[in-house]
C-alpha cells in the first residue's frame, strides 16, 4: 500500500500550540462557565452539546466535500476519534448508555495522541485546523465532564471489555482499510507522524501500539476509579 497524503503539524509549531490553547479553553467552559442546569434541563443541555458536536463534525464534511479533498481513504469518521465523535452524539442526543463506558477510553485515547502528534487530512488552514481542535477536545474533555458534572458511572469490568472491543474493532479496520486503501486507526502501514512508540514497519509497530493502548486504559483506569459504579 502506497503511504497516504496527511499533512502533519510539527511539534512544537505555533499550529501545535494553538491546540493546547483550543483544549484549555473548552476545559474552562465546560468545568468552569458551561450552564449549571438542574435535572430537568440536564437533558437539554445535553442533547445541546451532542448537536454541536454533530455540527462541528459536519463542518468538515461539507467542507472538504465542496473543495474537492474528501477522499474514501482520508475523509470518512473511521479514525478512533471519528468513531468516538459520532457515538459521542448519540450518548448524548440519544441517550445510548451502552456506548458511554467506550467513549470514556477511546475518546482521551484518540484524543490526546492527535494533539501530541497532530495529522490533517485537509490543507492546514485556520478553519480544518479549528475544527479539528475542536473535534479532539470534545472526545478528550466531554466523558470525564459528563462523569465530574453529569454523575455518570463506569460499570465494573470496562477495562477489560474495552481492551477486547478495541481489538476486535481494529482487526475490523485492518479489513475495512484494505478494502478502500485506507489506513484508519493506523493499522495497515505507521502513521504520518514521529512517534516514540511506533516503530518499525507493518506488523512490528502495531505491537508498540498495543502495549501504549494497554497501559493507557490501565491508567485511565485508575484516574476514573472514583467514577466507577459502586455495584
Amino acid at each position: 500500500m502506497e503511504p497516504l497524503t496527511m499533512t502533519a503539524i510539527e511539534v512544537g509549531s505555533f499550529f501545535w500550540f494553538v491546540g493546547f490553547a483550543v483544549l484549555t479553553l473548552m476545559a474552562l467552559f465546560l468545568f468552569f462557565f458551561a450552564p449549571k442546569v438542574g435535572a430537568e434541563k440536564w437533558a437539554q443541555w445535553k442533547k445541546a452539546l451532542g448537536i454541536i458536536i454533530l455540527l462541528n463534525q459536519a463542518f468538515y464534511w461539507v467542507s472538504s466535500i465542496s473543495d474537492g479533498t474528501f477522499t474514501l481513504q482520508e475523509s470518512l469518521p473511521l479514525h478512533m476519534c471519528g468513531i468516538s465523535q459520532l457515538m459521542l452524539f448519540a450518548f448524548l442526543a440519544f441517550d445510548v448508555r451502552k456506548l458511554f463506558p467506550i467513549l470514556v477510553f477511546w475518546g482521551p485515547l484518540g484524543g490526546i495522541q492527535a494533539f501530541l502528534t497532530p495529522a490533517l487530512s485537509s490543507e492546514p488552514t485556520w478553519p480544518y485546523i479549528l475544527q479539528f481542535y475542536l473535534a479532539h477536545s470534545f472526545v478528550v474533555l466531554v466523558p470525564i465532564y459528563l462523569m465530574a458534572r453529569g454523575g455518570e458511572r463506569l460499570p465494573s469490568g470496562t477495562f477489560w471489555r474495552t481492551i477486547l472491543i478495541t481489538n476486535i474493532a481494529g482487526f475490523i479496520m485492518m479489513v475495512i482499510n484494505a478494502g478502500l486503501g485506507s489506513n484508519y486507526w493506523y493499522v495497515n502501514q505507521p502513521p504520518p507522524v514521529n512517534h516514540p512508540l511506533v516503530q518499525g514497519e507493518w506488523p512490528f509497530y502495531l505491537i508498540g501500539m498495543e502495549a501504549a493502548v494497554v497501559v493507557l486504559f490501565f491508567l485511565f483506569s485508575l484516574a476514573f476509579r472514583n467514577f466507577k459504579d459502586a455495584k
